[in-house]
């Protein structure tokens, strides 16, 4: 599947991206590579603490800005509650996906289940049929193969995933994960919903990464303008930042 990445809904890095926007994901990337060179860290999952944070825009960013530098990624949209990338991908909707690869008395070969999308430079595997219950589907040891498969193929996953605070699915999948990455929002995320996250992801012995700032406006910090990410280790100073909005504040 090739399309321009300007007929995608999501805003994404690339030649017509803004300067700062891009650099944020660089810089996201250069954390994430030094970590994957001293550490097992390849398969990272993506959540946040409720709807609205913009956690699969930033996945879908990461893995863009990791297949630039060489990588090959593969996207797993894991959010069978609210599945975003599917949609703004524009996969069909009756596409087979990680569900279909699991389920069923006939399962699809995981590789019929991938969306090649050469001009991203990355493969998505999308969700599929949704299930009746997804958090018992993404325990099995199907789901486990399924990772085990891709750790074959692919230098990095990148797995969207609900928000950590809502349902138990991002719980679940975290022991698939070699660490988390906990996107909050100025104006939606509040700050016990960050430490609820926080807690969630530690009571199953995930390795928080770090937390993305999406969508934090500089223009009323008195800098210049525009919304800007950030990105830090744990819950402490911010260590980058880039542009993230189409419009300007």
């Amino acid at each position: 599947m090739s399309k321009k990445r300007e007929h995608h809904k999501l805003f994404m890095v690339g030649s017509d991206a803004p300067f700062q926007f891009t650099e944020a994901y660089k810089s996201l990337r250069t954390n994430l590579e030094f970590l994957a060179a001293t550490s097992d860290c390849k398969t990272i999952l993506i959540t946040s603490s409720v709807p609205g944070e913009g956690k699969s825009n930033v996945a879908v960013n990461l893995a863009i800005t990791l297949a630039d530098s060489g990588k090959r990624v593969v996207l797993v949209d894991c959010d069978m509650r609210k599945s975003t990338i599917s949609r703004c991908l524009h996969i069909p909707r009756d596409h087979i996906g990680i569900t279909n690869t699991i389920t069923g008395k006939d399962r699809t070969q995981l590789a019929n289940a991938l969306v090649n999308f050469k001009d991203l430079g990355i493969v998505v595997l999308p969700v599929g049929t949704i299930p009746p219950n997804p958090s018992e589907l993404l325990a099995t040891k199907a789901m486990e193969n399924t990772f085990e498969a891709l750790k074959q193929v692919y230098d990095y996953i990148i797995v969207d995933t609900p928000p950590v605070s809502v349902v138990t699915d991002a719980a679940v999948l975290c022991k698939y994960a070699d660490g988390a990455l906990l996107v909050v929002r100025p104006g939606v995320t509040t700050i016990e919903g960050a430490q609820l996250s926080k807690k969630n992801l530690e009571a199953v012995n995930a390795r928080i990464l770090g937390v993305v700032m999406n969508g934090y406006n500089v223009k009323k910090a008195g800098k210049k303008d525009g919304y800007y990410y950030s990105y830090s280790y744990g819950y402490s100073n911010d260590d980058a930042a880039g542009k993230k909005s189409r419009s300007k504040a």
